[in-house]
This record gives C-alpha cells, structure tokens and sequence, in this order.
C-alpha cells in the first residue's frame, strides 16, 4: 500500500510538472511551434518585415500592441493547429479581420496575433445567390470584387472596416432598411471551433448561428461566411460638408427626416464634429439612396447649402470610397454608443451641445475631433433574425467617435466619451426616446461594458450557456473582447 501511494504521488508530481511546462513556455518558443505546424507564414519584430507591421496595425494606435509573432494563417486548417497549440500552452492571442476595433486588446495582443490577411478569397455563386467572403478582405474590396456583377452584399458603410468583426457584431448598413443588419443575411459561418475542430455553422445549429450574430469572438474563429446576395444597381450618394452655423437647420431637417422617410432606400449619416482642424469638417452630411436619382425622402435638406458636395450617380463600388474615413486614422480613440427609438430636435441639440462642450477640452488634452455620427433609420427589425445582438425593436444606434493625441491622455478621454454617453442618456429620457432594452451595439460600445449592457440579460445568460458548451477550457477568453 505504501509503494502504491508512493509510486502515485510519482506520477502525480510528474504529471503536474508536464502541466507547469505546458503552461510556462515562453510565446517565442509557441511562434516556432505554430510556425512548424502551419502553411503560413509566422512573422517577428526582428525580422524588419514590412507584414510584421502591416498585419499589426490598426485603424486607431491605441487599439495596437506589439506581439511575439505575427501568423499569416493560409486556411481553417492553419488556425486549427494555432488555437490547438495557444490553448495548450495558454498562451494569450489575437485575431484580425480589418482592424477596425477600437477597444485595446479586443484584436490585438503581446501574445499570438493572428491575422487573416490570406483568407481574401470572394466567390459568387453560379446562380449569383450567394457570395463566400474569406474574413481577410475589408469591405471596400468585397464591393469592388462584386462591381458589375448585379449583386451586393448587406456590408460595411464606410472605408476600414474588415468583413470580419463588422459582421460578428451585427452590422448596420446602407442596405439596412431594406434587408435587416449584415448578418441577418448571413447563411453560413466556416468556424473552428476553441478544440481546433472545423465546422460550418449555419440553421440546422441554432445556438452557435445565434451566438455568432453579434457575439463577436467568444466562440472560435470565423473564417469565411457564406451571405446572401441582393439585387445592386447604380445608386445615388455623397457627402456633403456644411458650416456651423447651419446646425439648428440640419437638425430640423433630420428631425423631418426621421419623422416622415418611408423610403426604405434612403439612408444618411449626420455626423457633428468637436475639435475640428483643419483636416476635419464641422458638420458632415453623408447621403444614400439605392437608386440612381435623388429621392424625395432628402428633400428636408433642399434649402440647407453646403460649401462641397460629392453627390452623384455612381457605382456602389465608388460610393463606398467616397467617404474617406481612413483619412482619420493613426490616432489614439475610441468609440462608443447610445440607442435610442427615435430622434427629437431636443435630443440632436443635446448631442451637438455634447460636441462643443468636449471641444473645449482640447487645449489641455490634445485632440484631432470628437465626432458624433446620428444614424436615423425607418423600421427595419422586420428582417431580424434570432441574434445575440437584439434588434427587432428598431434601435437607432448614436456613435460617438474621439480622436487624441496622446497616450497618456487615454483615461481623460475614455472617460469624457462614457460620460458624454451618460449625460445624452439621460435627455433622450427627457424626450421619451430611452428604452432599457435597446442595447448598446457592439461594433460601438466601449469595452468597459458588460454582456448584459450589449446583449440584454436573456440574451447574455444564453450566450455564456453557449459559450461554456463549446469553450469549455475558455480558449477564446485568452483573446480580448466583452466579458459576457
């Protein structure tokens, strides 16, 4: 009996010595593991790679950090023995799409950065019904791939944005109003699950096709997705850039807008700018109609001039280029978010009254802008489908956007935008435009909030269910992102 109890004890001490090892290995030595195990490529700082640095950066630097290596995967099997091998050792990872992320950490890491660079493939199906986007490609170039082709994918609005973490997180587009968010029209996900296995998820998986609409990276890597295409002609569109004095005037007319567009192929974005420079215009009036001609749904702005417009009949491809959002990026920010049911004159004063009051700020802490983007929409919770986002209730998401200079200005503005969104929140209850379970989007919402702040309590409870099914050794919690 002793020799038994000491012959375990042995064992036992060997066996937990194999665990400390596993869990102790240096992340330079888990790089040249994954990089013998893969077809990609691993990357490091020492090599001068101009990959090491393109596949790193982000939109905003402060969403940066400098990893042990950068992995190039070259297919699902690529991140298969990556996630084996990070979850084995413990070793903390990201993942990048486009790196549009503003949250530090939420695709980024000292670890393991993963980047999906390679994984660009678009193909269209041979009836057109249906496009496979690998979540290497940002939006832009999906649209330019598709141009001329007669069909469209419900994607990203602006330039930047990867097709990865945009359609995760739900995915508000120019095509919302008539086909619900990005991945309402999602058929299938290519997702290697937190064990390494390889799947595709789609209805026949209800748990899983609902935690990855709008629950981001908590459940594995996506790869590519399988979307439904929709009809795509020429359309209408621009932006246009107006003084600051015109403000009482495009709020009346956005009010008119919200209150009086039925026209489900009109959409704008009305973006109110603190801090302008000379780089960033104070008010911004971006429009879309999914049609050739100018609606009458924008006729509330007839009167209003501005001082330049790029509207015109153009392509989709070419329309969106014309918001050159990256012009903005390199910078330290942040963004975050309010919902609201509708918009009031009261409400937008609020929001303009928000942009020049933290405009003041900027002396003592460097600023490059302080944006606001109002997003009205027509009902559109029509489309919606089962999501760990909810949007059937037609929330109208308020993006608020902060652009700084310095690092050690992180906090200051971190919590001017929180507190920003804390004192709007409290006039849209004021104006009867607060509902408790429009929950904050999460392509928008400031990491510091919780699951239940994004997905509601229902929805949360769901996805941690979801999430202790198929992680069970919580892999995926050594990358960043919301703690659900």
């Amino acid at each position: 009996m002793l020799f038994f109890a000491y012959t375990l004890f042995i064992l036992l001490a060997q066996a937990a010595a194999r665990v400390v090892e596993r869990h102790t290995l240096s992340p330079a030595t888990v790089c040249q593991d994954i990089q013998r195990n893969i077809v990609g490529t691993v990357y490091y700082a020492t090599d001068l790679s101009a990959n090491f640095v393109s596949d790193n950066e982000h939109y905003m630097t402060s969403s940066e950090e400098t990893p042990a290596c950068v992995v190039e995967v070259a297919s699902a099997e690529d991140v298969s023995a990556v996630l084996q091998i990070v979850g084995t050792t413990r070793t903390p990872f990201g993942v990048k799409s486009g790196g549009h992320a503003s949250n530090p950490g939420f695709s980024s890491t000292t670890g393991v950065f993963i980047s999906l660079v390679r994984l660009d493939e678009v193909t269209l199906s041979a009836d057109r019904s249906t496009v496979e986007i690998g979540l290497g490609n940002v939006w832009t170039d999906v649209y330019s791939d598709l141009d001329g082709s007669g069909v469209n994918v419900v994607g990203g609005r602006v330039t930047g944005p990867g097709t990865g973490g945009f359609t995760l997180g739900g995915g508000y587009s120019w095509l919302t109003q008539q086909y619900g968010l990005t991945c309402d029209t999602t058929i299938s996900y290519n997702l290697v699950l937190p064990n390494g296995s390889i799947t595709t998820v789609d209805e026949t998986q209800p748990d899983l096709f609902f935690a990855l609409k709008g629950g981001l990276n908590r459940f594995g890597i996506v790869t590519s997705i399988v979307y439904k295409t929709v009809p795509q002609g020429q359309v209408y569109g621009g932006l246009q850039i107006f003084d600051a004095l015109q403000i009482p005037d495009l709020i009346a007319a956005t009010e008119t807008y919200q209150q009086t567009n039925t026209d489900p192929k009109a959409q704008l974005i009305f973006t109110l700018n603190g801090a302008v420079t000379e780089l960033v215009a104070p008010v911004i009036l971006i429009l879309f109609y999914d049609g050739p001609t100018r609606p009458s749904a924008f006729d509330p702005y007839n009167g209003i001039i501005p001082t330049i417009s790029t509207l015109q009949t153009q392509s989709f491809a070419s329309f969106s280029t014309s918001t050159p959002s990256t012009a903005t990026a390199g910078n330290r920010g942040a963004f975050h978010t309010l919902m609201t049911s509708s918009l009031t004159t009261g409400f937008m004063a609020a929001v303009a009254n928000e942009s020049t009051y933290w405009g003041t700020f900027t002396g003592l802490h460097p600023a490059f802008f302080l944006s606001y983007d109002i997003e009205p929409f027509a009902p559109y919770g029509q489309y919606s489908t089962d999501s760990a986002f909810p949007h059937a209730n037609n929330p109208l998401p308020l993006n608020l956007y902060f652009s700084w200079e310095l690092e050690e200005d992180d906090a200051f503005w971190r919590a001017a935008i929180q507190t920003s969104v804390d004192t709007l929140t409290q006039v849209a209850i004021d104006e009867g435009i607060y509902s408790e379970d429009m929950y904050a989007y999460p392509n928008y919402a400031l990491d510091t909030y919780t699951g239940d702040q994004v997905y509601g309590p229902v929805n949360a409870a769901r996805l941690r269910s979801i999430q202790t099914e198929y992680d069970p050794d919580s892999v995926m919690l050594l990358a960043g992102g919301f703690t659900i």
